[in-house]
């Protein structure tokens, strides 16, 4: 593998006939402004930025689409832009929020042998909930075969609700704010916040996990900004939200933080523990 450069910019270049009807399309439709201009006297190329993206307009003998998705937070997603050379640029939803569908209850039978497929981290899912009840409820049956660490992140889900039952061997987890990591074994069930951060560390070979959650789409964002376990421990996060300052205006429709996320172990007859058992 080649190593690592540091080119400073990555641009997405376009190929376009009419430079000046591009650049305007960008400008003034878009949003982006112009950084750079080559070569002054006749220009072929124009480098231009915003939105977290930087686009190289060049001048060709012929029209070259591009495709890009711009996260928009109002009424316009799902609506697409296109520029004089045939360019789109699609208006998505900017992962602010989540749909809750209308919840549409039916009776389906998941077989053993319903194969797995390749989720994200290593991780086998197998889709416990076919229809996902109209989208609002999605169960996972999720297995590490091989154990060992675990290919993962520090991230976060855009959800309402999360809920993670052990089933098979054992899994070192690390929440935010929640101290050092801790091992959820075969019975104990985690019951995670919107939106905390979180990382899978370690897993037993074989270990097997039912997830639960609502709703069945929604968004999972990497964390690049904090490392676990985080330096102060609040285990009381009741007043707290789970998403940054700086982010908390785009996290409409959130019913983030609301409390730390609990751990508990149910026993073969039911009966919970005592409380020193319990995560708190």
């Amino acid at each position: 593998m080649p190593p690592t450069i540091d080119p400073g910019r990555l641009d997405t270049v376009i190929e376009c006939v009419d430079l000046d009807a591009m650049v305007e399309f960008f400008t003034q439709v878009v949003g982006l402004r112009v950084d750079r201009i080559a070569p002054a006297d006749s220009p072929s190329t124009i480098v231009l930025s915003g939105h977290g993206a930087s686009v190289r307009l060049h001048r060709g003998a012929i029209d070259v689409p591009g495709r890009f998705a711009l996260a928009v937070s109002d009424d316009r997603a799902g609506s697409t832009l296109t520029a004089p050379n045939g360019t789109e640029i699609e208006l998505v939803a900017d992962g602010a929020g989540y749909a809750l569908p209308d919840n549409r209850p039916s009776l389906s039978v998941v077989r053993s042998d319903d194969g797995f497929g390749a989720g994200r981290a290593g991780m086998a899912y197998r889709d416990l909930l076919p229809d996902r009840w109209g989208g609002r409820f999605i169960a996972s049956h999720i297995r590490i075969p091989g154990g060992g660490a675990v290919a993962d992140v520090v991230h976060f889900h855009r959800i309402r609700f999360q809920m993670i039952f052990c089933a098979r061997g054992w899994v070192d987890l690390v929440y935010e704010d929640q101290g050092p990591p801790f091992r959820l074994e075969a019975g104990d069930c985690v019951v995670q916040p919107p939106e905390i951060r979180h990382r899978v560390l370690q897993a037993s070979v074989g270990l097997e996990v039912i997830e639960i959650g609502c709703p069945a789409v929604h968004d999972t964002f990497v964390e690049h900004s904090i490392e676990l376990p985080t330096a102060v421990a609040v285990p009381d996060r009741h007043d707290r939200q789970c998403t940054p300052p700086s982010a908390r205006s785009k996290a409409t429709n959130v019913d983030a933080g609301s409390a730390p996320p609990q751990r508990t172990h149910v026993s073969s007859s039911g009966r919970r523990p005592s409380a020193a058992s319990s995560f708190q």
